[in-house]
């Protein structure tokens, strides 16, 4: 039996090969978070998962060597469903799960202290250049407050949070933000809202949620209110940065792991996935500077009682334009239309082909098909 420094060293490169990696840390705070959230045993059974779901059949093969019955394995595997730490599909089927968005968004409700301040510092530290690169598909993007869109400034459906609502499949499941979750442990509140239920799990996520027993489910017609009680509040909008989303997030820069890692960055908009930026009529602003307290990433001023947008900065949320009441900001359609792939699929696939190259992809799906773990 390997030592356990060695099992969760190789437990790290495994989830690092997922689309989004989970890069080695110097300071070693990879490993404190893996031995917080999965027994040794556990570990060693991550290993054997591939990125792709797979049957337990195909699986139990690489199990047996641990002395586990097929019920016993399909028991460990079910268990470690339940603690977020794996993916799993009903019939069986199971997959390893990346860190973020993944692992860490699962743990919302098993949050302890010690586990929140190694994720908040690991993000900042280590996680947030894998997580934002430069023309590589973001996981998630940012889309327009519904207020801040004027009639004659088209938004395609994709762009828009209520299409997206009411054309979702499915159940609509709102749970508890793990980032705010997380910093109430620390003793931080969000600066923002005292709302918490503030995270959108749409078809395949909200499934899983709903089998989890996290969240609750809403109608579409609650959701929509939700929304607009989002937008007074001043939360960003990020869904899933696919036309057919799984979830959507409703952030703050002073909790979200995505924007706090974003504003580590000079200029956000260059890593970022929006299609809209902030611009100001200045003979109509009258600095009230409501702009720049609704900002979330610090992209607006206001300087000689005149507000300036940053548009190095600027990732067109809308919640400067919505907040105005002189509406002298609006968003302004970028000349370049970024269009997100189709669904959740999709955009893994892009992700994994960038990070690996087009041949080295070509491997990994030939060894799914021969049932070699990948």
């Amino acid at each position: 039996m390997e030592n356990e420094e060695i099992i969760f060293r190789k437990l790290q490169e495994h989830i690092d090969h997922m689309p989004v990696g989970f890069p080695r840390s110097k300071t070693g705070l990879d490993i404190k978070i893996l031995k917080q959230l999965f027994t040794i045993d556990e570990a060693n059974v991550a290993l054997e998962l591939s990125m792709l779901p797979e049957s337990l059949k195909r699986i139990y093969p690489r199990l047996k060597k641990y002395g586990y019955s097929m019920d016993q394995a399909g028991n460990i595997l079910d268990t470690m469903i339940g603690k977020g730490i794996i993916f799993g599909r009903k019939k069986k089927y199971y997959s390893k799960l990346q860190y973020a968005i993944g692992i860490f968004e699962m743990q919302g409700g098993r949050l302890t202290r010690p586990l929140a301040e190694d994720c908040k510092e690991y993000g900042i530290r280590d996680f947030k250049n894998e997580f934002i690169k430069k023309n590589v598909p973001a996981q998630i993007r940012t889309i327009p407050v519904g207020r801040s869109i004027i009639r004659e400034n088209f938004t395609d459906t994709y762009d828009n949070i209520r299409d997206l609502i009411m054309n979702t499949k499915g159940d609509i499941v709102i749970h508890n933000c793990v980032c705010r979750e997380g910093l109430d442990l620390l003793g931080k509140p969000c600066r923002v809202s005292d709302l918490r239920e503030t995270c959108i799990a749409l078809k395949g996520i909200a499934k899983s949620f709903i089998r989890a027993g996290k969240g609750r489910v809403v109608t579409r017609s609650e959701m929509l209110t939700l929304l607009d009680e989002f937008e007074k509040a001043g939360f960003v909008l990020q869904p899933e940065n696919c036309r057919e989303p799984e979830l959507i997030c409703c952030c703050c820069g002073c909790c979200c792991g995505v924007l706090t890692m974003l504003k580590q960055f000079p200029r956000p908009a260059d890593h970022y996935t929006s299609n809209y930026y902030a611009a100001v009529d200045t003979s109509l602003c009258i600095g009230c500077a409501s702009c720049e307290k609704r900002c979330q990433v610090n992209a607006v001023s206001v300087d000689a009682e005149k507000a300036f947008v940053d548009t190095g900065r600027c990732i067109g949320c809308g919640l400067c334009s919505s907040g105005c009441p002189a509406g002298a900001i609006t968003l302004q359609k970028k000349a370049r239309v970024k269009v997100p792939p189709p669904d959740h699929k999709k955009l893994y696939s892009k992700i994994l082909k960038k990070k690996l190259g087009t041949f080295n992809y070509a491997k990994v799906a030939i060894k799914y098909m021969l049932g070699i773990k990948v």
